[in-house]
């Protein structure tokens, strides 16, 4: 049923929007200044498509990803997708400042929001996002399909839908292509990465005789290092096995001076002795152990080691 509303209005903007174009283009928009690393530029004559970042690409430090197009009232959809490490199963839908204004120019019924009784005008902008962020991206997929399929029916009487609907087309196969099946994911749209990990980027522009303007890119958020470090959480006097299970035998993260809860840690154990070998499991027989403990996903920091005894 959701996927049937969605559709009805996403038609409902590509109509407004084959008729609003001349006006939005009219209105160009300013180009960003150039920033601190430059991850995708590919050109035609006609059309430019860059992805850039302002700030630090770090794990917890202020960075933007932004797509910078000239001229700069060119429409286009951009995808980013995070492909490796926390990031991986990450998607956002990018939209242009034109298209995105559009969608909020379409007012719906407050009843249709999650919090209906919020302050700020619902619309067809609000509804989508409410409706994909967070999800799989399986629901963007079964439902994108059948815009595209409805959009090329009718791109012969409105000649503009079929750019929307090629630059759709495109993005899906962006999603399919870098993000393998059954990975657990989740999709946003306009939202900005986060976590640390490799991601892959793309835009395609959706003028008219621009559709090969497109390009991807790869760009990585590294985890976070400065203020980071691992100590233990308790000290461990040479214990029997029931005893352990009464300490904390883990270790606590610090990330400027305040414990991260959300940090990942991993431990080996190396029992003392020829021909031993490790473990990610805590002992379950006497020994002397080497235990190692080391950060991992967002943040990044030197292990640590300690030696524990069970008896």
């Amino acid at each position: 049923m959701k996927a049937k509303r969605m559709l009805s209005l996403l038609l409902t903007a590509a109509l407004m929007l084959s008729m609003m174009t001349p006006a939005f283009a009219a209105a160009a928009q300013t180009e960003l200044p150039l920033a601190s690393q430059t991850q995708m530029e590919e050109t035609n004559e006609a059309v430019s498509i860059r992805l850039q970042a302002t700030g630090k690409l770090v794990y917890g430090s202020p960075f933007e990803l932004s797509v910078v197009t000239r001229p700069a009232d060119v429409q286009y959809i951009g995808v980013v997708l995070g492909v490796k490490g926390e990031a991986k199963g990450y998607v956002t839908l990018v939209l242009s400042d034109k298209l995105r204004t559009l969608l909020k120019m379409i007012p719906l019924p407050r009843k249709m929001s999650k919090t209906p009784d919020q302050v700020e005008e619902f619309n067809v902008y609000a509804y989508v996002k409410q409706l994909i962020d967070g999800n799989d991206v399986s629901v963007l997929l079964s439902v994108a399909d059948e815009v595209v399929k409805v959009m090329d029916a009718l791109k012969f009487y409105i000649p503009t839908l079929k750019d929307v609907s090629m630059g759709l087309k495109l993005s899906l196969e962006m999603i399919r292509r870098y993000l393998p099946e059954g990975v657990f994911s989740r999709i946003y749209l306009d939202e900005q990465p986060v976590d640390s990990g490799r991601y892959i980027a793309g835009a395609v522009a959706l003028q008219s005789g621009d559709l090969n303007t497109a390009g991807v890119a790869m760009f990585r958020i590294k985890p976070k290092t400065e203020g980071v470090r691992l100590y233990w959480a308790e000290e461990l006097p040479a214990v029997t096995l029931a005893e352990a299970e009464a300490h904390n035998t883990g270790a606590l993260l610090e990330s400027d001076g305040v414990v991260a809860n959300d940090a990942k840690v991993t431990y080996t154990y190396k029992k003392k002795g020829l021909l031993s070998s490790k473990s990610t499991e805590f002992p379950t027989e006497p020994g002397t152990y080497t235990q190692t403990a080391q950060a991992t996903g967002n943040y990044s920091c030197e292990k640590i080691t300690r030696t524990i005894v069970i008896y």
